[in-house]
């Protein structure tokens, strides 16, 4: 049986086919906007790794430290407070953040939210980005899980640091606000209580 379509109905059946069509072509373009727009943060991201990193650089030319946080450059006034442009509220952790010296490689790391450049070499072209858990002292299988011993001041039951931190961050935040004289985790342990964890996170790569 051949189905029929008066005039009406006609009109009807060609409004509903370009109305789908719109929609689907709506579809379409949301998610390349959506995906260019990505793609435009993961490059300012990276921008501001790269920028972390050659600040840290002139950093360490005056000073030789090993490792020179974020929070460093902050305080020098090399860098202002980095915007997290994944999330228009916050900035990124100026404590995990950091440049590492060895030898002669340079290598940055840069958390912004869950987003990271890890551990990557300051001269690549291009920087990995992972999409990260939160720290969490539960033990996390699988491959790309990251593991750090971090430190608790204590004294009275109060935690001076108000966080835990890794043991070279420790020293230098301990040594900032209570006296250089303490430059070693066994200094800090003869005068303060030093409360200990193992954390975990899983990195999963997304650029």
């Amino acid at each position: 049986m051949k189905i029929r379509f008066n005039e009406a109905g006609k009109g009807t059946y060609e409004f509903l086919t370009v109305v789908v069509t719109c929609l689907i072509l709506s579809a379409i373009l949301l998610f390349i906007v959506i995906n260019n727009t990505q793609k435009q943060k993961y490059q300012v991201f990276r921008y501001n790794a790269k920028t972390v990193g050659i600040n840290a650089v002139n950093y360490n030319n005056e000073t030789s430290e090993d490792i020179v946080y974020l929070y460093e450059l902050i305080d020098s006034n090399l860098v202002t407070k980095i915007k997290n442009n994944f999330s228009g509220e916050d900035y990124c952790d100026a404590y995990e953040s950091k440049v590492v010296f060895s030898d002669d490689t340079k290598k940055v790391t840069l958390r912004c939210g869950e987003y990271l450049i890890y551990n990557q070499d300051v001269t690549d072209k291009n920087y990995d980005i992972y999409k990260v858990s939160d720290w969490s002292s539960d033990n996390i299988n699988g491959d790309n899980v990251d593991k750090v011993k971090v430190y608790g001041l204590f004294k009275n039951g109060k935690n001076l640091l108000n966080g835990y931190y890794e043991e070279d961050l420790f020293i230098k935040l301990v040594s900032d606000n209570y006296g250089s004289k303490y430059n070693s985790l066994k200094k800090i342990k003869d005068k303060y209580k030093v409360d200990e964890k193992i954390l975990y996170r899983k990195r999963t790569l997304v650029d």
